[in-house]
């Protein structure tokens, strides 16, 4: 297949995002002359912009008075560029109908699809039957399109934090680890539709107050939205005093606050994805999520590690979207991770 203009769609959620930048390295090495552009929503426009893979970012807001005005303003730009193709990673309703009103000539979706996704495209990629990641899966897509990925350098993982964003972070850090001791980030939250995957705040405290006593490691709690008081919980509980950031970061800036660490620990969520793109060792908390599915993707040939804590229990992985007693995290123990983190840092 031969194109000119490219549009990807994944609006959201954040880690989605992260997880479909992949498929657009995989769509530059393959079309390195072609105009790649790709809607996404506010929330996650940060992470895109500036991308020197991307064209042109499309930012679809959510939420806000002027949403309608915004999307037929939206819509009016998608048409101005006539893509040949758009390419449909998310879904759903609303992808779909972006897909649609994109006015490319061909618009790929994915079968099976839900919420009536497969109404709005006119070229369906049937899914393999069996469990795949998500990183696979966005893969996958373009292989049916017969666009080469198995030769995808992912050696080449785009700047996703500029200049700025790499200066603010060295001041930091030189101001709070003069000692250059090994970095942990600990990624307590999720986002607010996720709140069972969470690990318990005294479980954090406990594990970080190990890690610094024991592994002589700076710890840094970080946070995102409306978490910052969990982050200040966990801190409360513990002998020795983590690092906060005052202010939320930015994707920008986590992103470049990852590069400096050397683990990153945290439960199914944007944060943890991004550190595993990035190239961080990685030790994920999972529950309810299905690993096969949304863990961090490990690319054949790498060097970092990405290593999974799960108990093995009849109602893990399940298709809750709350849930009162998640045994499944609840039976993640602190030496579980405590132990599990030794022999990643190398201990």
């Amino acid at each position: 297949m031969e194109f000119n203009k490219i549009l990807i769609v994944r609006l959201s959620a954040i880690g989605d995002v992260i997880n479909t930048i992949p498929a657009l390295m995989a769509l530059r090495q393959n079309f390195p002359k072609c105009l790649i552009g790709w809607v996404v929503e506010d929330k996650a426009q940060d992470l895109l912009t500036g991308l020197p893979l991307l064209d042109k970012v499309f930012v679809w807001h959510r939420r806000g008075n002027q949403k309608i005005t915004d999307t037929l303003g939206l819509i009016q730009e998608l048409r101005r560029h006539k893509f040949d193709i758009a390419i449909d990673f998310q879904g759903n309703l609303k992808s779909g109908l972006i897909t649609s009103l994109s006015g490319a000539k061909t618009r790929v979706g994915m079968k099976p699809a839900k919420e009536g996704n497969a109404l709005f495209t006119n070229l369906k990629v049937a899914l393999p039957d069996k469990k795949i990641n998500r990183v696979e899966r966005n893969l996958y897509i373009l292989k049916e399109l017969g666009i080469n990925t198995d030769a995808l350098d992912w050696k080449k993982i785009p700047a996703l934090s500029g200049p700025d964003d790499e200066s603010y972070i060295d001041k930091f850090l030189a101001a709070n680890n003069s000692s250059n001791k090994p970095v942990i980030i600990l990624h307590p939250g999720t986002s607010e539709f996720g709140l069972f995957k969470r690990w318990a705040p005294a479980k954090y405290a406990q594990l970080a107050d190990r890690l610094t006593e024991e592994l002589k490691a700076i710890c840094i709690i970080s946070w995102a939205g409306k978490e910052k008081s969990l982050a200040e919980s966990i801190a409360k509980q513990m002998s020795h005093k983590p690092l906060i950031f005052p202010e939320q970061l930015s994707l920008n800036k986590l992103a470049a606050l990852i590069k400096h660490s050397h683990l990153f620990i945290g439960s199914d969520s944007a944060p943890l994805h991004l550190a595993n793109l990035l190239g961080v060792n990685v030790l994920g908390l999972y529950g309810p999520k299905d690993p096969a599915v949304y863990s961090p993707y490990l690319p054949p040939d790498t060097a970092h590690k990405v290593v999974i804590i799960r108990k093995d229990l009849p109602c893990s992985p399940c298709q809750k979207r709350r849930c009162d007693k998640p045994v499944c995290m609840e039976s993640i123990t602190v030496e579980d991770v405590f132990q599990k983190s030794i022999q990643m840092m190398g201990k």
